[in-house]
């Protein structure tokens, strides 16, 4: 199962894991909202996505979204539409999180009993609205699979080595940005923080749906 050029994987991978992207900055988005709890789940959520692009490459799926401009087309506007979304919220969040103590109250509220599920959703979403993580799949994968074995197994088994290496890099990202936040704790400075992640996705967002 393992392919004669496994060690080439592994370095591609982690290079590509660490590129900074929209999960990255999703990661960061949520661990300065709710810690490294909230990161490390948002990378759960990211990471597991992987295994629905590897799924859908498996089955062919990848192939039709490939070749289909306008499919493709489609869902990249969504998940950009998504991530910009996902900006304004931000900056909404930090305007209403310190504008007023009833504000902090009703934000803390709500983190305690929605973090956890929202920011696992929250990273699905970021990962499954993605199409370039489906042609990705679709044409880097194969290059360490091997025609003898089954390729479904070897996706897969390609998929949980991706798995691993992102969420361990995006948990370090995570315990960092987590740690910052416990030192930056003046609600102003905190906002600034909040809103200049909002602006990034923002950016990021339409950086998205501007590329072909």
């Amino acid at each position: 199962m393992i392919p004669d050029n496994f060690g080439e994987f592994l370095i591609a991978i982690t290079i590509l894991a660490m590129i900074p992207g929209a999960d990255t900055m999703m990661v960061i988005r949520n661990s300065i909202r709710g810690g490294f709890t909230d990161g490390a789940i948002t990378s759960v959520g990211i990471c597991s996505g992987l295994f629905f692009h590897a799924t859908i490459s498996g089955c062919g799926l990848a192939l039709i979204l490939y070749q289909s401009a306008q499919l493709y087309h489609f869902i990249k506007i969504i998940g950009a539409f998504y991530i910009v979304w996902l900006g304004f919220q931000n900056l909404w969040d930090a305007k209403k999180r310190y504008s007023s103590a009833k504000g902090i109250e009703e934000i803390s509220a709500r983190s305690e009993t929605l973090r956890i599920s929202r920011s696992l959703r929250e990273g699905v979403l970021s990962n499954v609205l993605n199409p370039k993580t489906a042609v990705f799949y679709l044409t880097f994968m194969p290059q360490f699979m091997s025609s003898g074995s089954n390729p479904i197994t070897q996706i897969f088994f390609l998929t949980s080595i991706h798995f691993c290496i992102s969420f361990i890099w995006q948990c370090l990202l995570a315990s960092i940005v987590g740690k910052a936040k416990e030192v930056v704790s003046a609600p102003k400075s905190r906002s600034y923080i909040e809103a200049t992640a909002g602006s990034i996705l923002i950016g990021l967002g339409i950086k998205l749906a501007a590329t072909e």
